[in-house]
């Protein structure tokens, strides 16, 4: 059975309603300065070119700041007691910036069920996925509670789900990446990957898997006289070879 390999890139989204926007605090200017800096910039860059369409790639398209699709709704959403909920109130270094009210969160909502949708539809057309979520983070956004004992963080974190994520996908990707000399963490500094509703529903009768891919900034610049573009190119080799080895591995579910 092959695979089917999707790529969820959640919060590269640039849009910003009207109807959301209306809770922002503070100037539009610094707003828009906290999206810049708590995007994950340039991630498409990192989908191999034969999977960057619209069949292969999910990307959620509104600014993460006015909604987070990856975070839990309710208390056991970690990112919560932080104010970063799926409806942000505060920006990473604890700025209030949106005045959240029930009619903000269902607005919201709005957005986060449409885009979970996407994926259960998704789902419902595929009988065998592994879906690659994708992100990039910077160490000066990373939570202390959350930094690796040490204060290392690795060049990529490797995102497992204890159901969905098989053991020999992270292997291979560690294996891939440290090969090309990249440092890996698994679970750190961030944990887990993208289920769909309709996985955990157990509702999806076919084979699906699922890992977190997050690549630290740091290696997504150029270096060693390397150009930034160069750099893309290299892991999205890198990924491509994965996703051909994931291939290649899939068997029954």
């Amino acid at each position: 059975m092959m695979i089917y390999p999707v790529f969820h890139i959640p919060h590269d989204g640039a849009l910003f309603p009207d109807e959301l926007m209306e809770s922002v605090c503070v100037s539009r200017e610094r707003f828009l300065w906290y999206h810049e800096t708590m995007r994950d910039r340039d991630v498409l860059q990192l989908v191999p070119l034969r999977f960057r369409d619209d069949r292969h790639c999910i990307c959620f398209p509104v600014s993460r700041l006015l909604c987070d699709v990856e975070r839990f709704i309710g208390p056991e959403e970690i990112m919560e007691r932080y104010g970063m909920g799926y409806c942000y109130e505060r920006a990473y270094d604890g700025q209030r910036i949106k005045t959240v009210t029930p009619e903000l969160l269902a607005r919201t909502r709005v957005y986060y069920d449409r885009h979970h949708r996407e994926l259960d539809r998704l789902c419902q057309r595929r009988d065998s996925i592994v879906l690659i979520d994708l992100h990039s983070y910077s160490d000066d956004l990373v939570p202390k509670e959350l930094m690796i004992t040490g204060g290392s963080t690795p060049d990529v974190c490797l995102g497992a789900d204890p159901v969905y994520t098989d053991p020999a996908m992270i292997a291979s990707a560690e294996r891939v990446f440290r090969a090309a000399g990249f440092s890996t963490a698994v679970n750190a500094p961030y944990s887990g990957c993208m289920i769909p509703n309709h996985v955990l529903s157990g509702a999806y009768q076919g084979r699906f898997r699922g890992i977190m891919l997050e690549f630290n900034r740091r290696i997504c610049c150029g270096r060693g006289g390397q150009s930034a573009e160069d750099r893309f190119s290299l892991l999205r080799a890198l990924v491509d070879r994965l996703v051909e080895q994931w291939e290649l591995c899939a068997g029954p579910g």
